[in-house]
């Protein structure tokens, strides 16, 4: 096994922080279509932010998690986007060993992050997170040497049949897309049935979890994006020992 430079480790994880904190501006502004060009600023007293206030992770700590101005409290989402972004560039780092493969991973995972953020809070995913998606899916699959049509083809497909059934009660066009980005980043059938899979089962889990503390109704609408997001990420890391283990069971 080729050992990682730990340069690398510190150049993703610094890199993740980065690319989170640039996370939160998308979060907050793409849902209301706004510029993500302008300056950032505190979202209770509107103080623009200092070059020293926009520093990811540590600025949050440095201040104690309050604005140095009107000493608010700060959204715990800023550092815990920030901090998941870190995590996620670094894993993708020791998932796929060589840069610019585990650099396309990382980014892809970051936006499955916003998207499964975004979707949670406004029940929406926006095409141009979605289709930014898709296209570092398929850059991975032709950098690896993995490319296959049959996973983005069978997601795409199967909330696309859902999409239709019930006229985009049951799912929206968002979820297409993304089910077809999700394919082309699995590659083939299996991972993307154990996706599929673990998805709904994560599903099930939390929506169990609501009805019994009646923090949801049987009519409540749950957004499914980030069941994707999270059995995505578990299929990327733990997919070949889940399905070995299926496998296993069956004979």
């Amino acid at each position: 096994m080729a050992m990682i430079d730990y340069s690398w480790v510190v150049l993703f994880a610094v890199l993740g922080l980065v690319f989170g904190s640039f996370g939160t501006v998308l979060i907050c502004r793409v849902p209301l279509h706004k510029n993500i060009g302008g300056r950032s600023h505190c979202p209770q007293c509107r103080h623009v932010l200092s070059p020293i206030e926009l520093v990811p992770l540590m600025s949050y700590i440095l201040q104690c998690g309050r604005c140095r101005h009107c000493h608010r409290t700060i959204n715990a989402l800023y550092p815990g986007i920030e901090l998941s972004s870190a995590l996620l560039f670094t894993l993708a780092l020791f998932l796929d060993r060589s840069p610019l493969p585990a650099l396309l991973l990382a980014l892809a995972l970051w936006l499955l992050l916003l998207i499964a953020v975004i979707d949670m809070h406004t029940r929406t995913i926006h095409d141009v997170l979605n289709f930014s998606f898709v296209f570092l899916a398929v850059a991975y699959a032709i950098a690896i040497g993995e490319f296959q049509a049959i996973g983005a083809l069978l997601l795409g497909g199967f909330f696309g049949l859902q999409w239709l059934l019930s006229r985009g009660r049951w799912v929206g066009s968002g979820d297409i897309l993304l089910g077809v980005g999700i394919g082309f980043l699995l590659g083939s059938m299996a991972p993307a049935l154990l996706c599929l899979g673990l998805s709904y089962v994560l599903g099930a889990i939390v929506a169990s979890y609501l009805l019994v503390t009646r923090k949801a109704t049987s009519k409540s609408a749950v957004p499914f994006g980030p069941f994707l997001a999270m059995s995505t990420l578990l299929t990327v890391v733990f997919g070949d020992r889940i399905i070995a283990v299926l496998i296993l069971g069956l004979f």
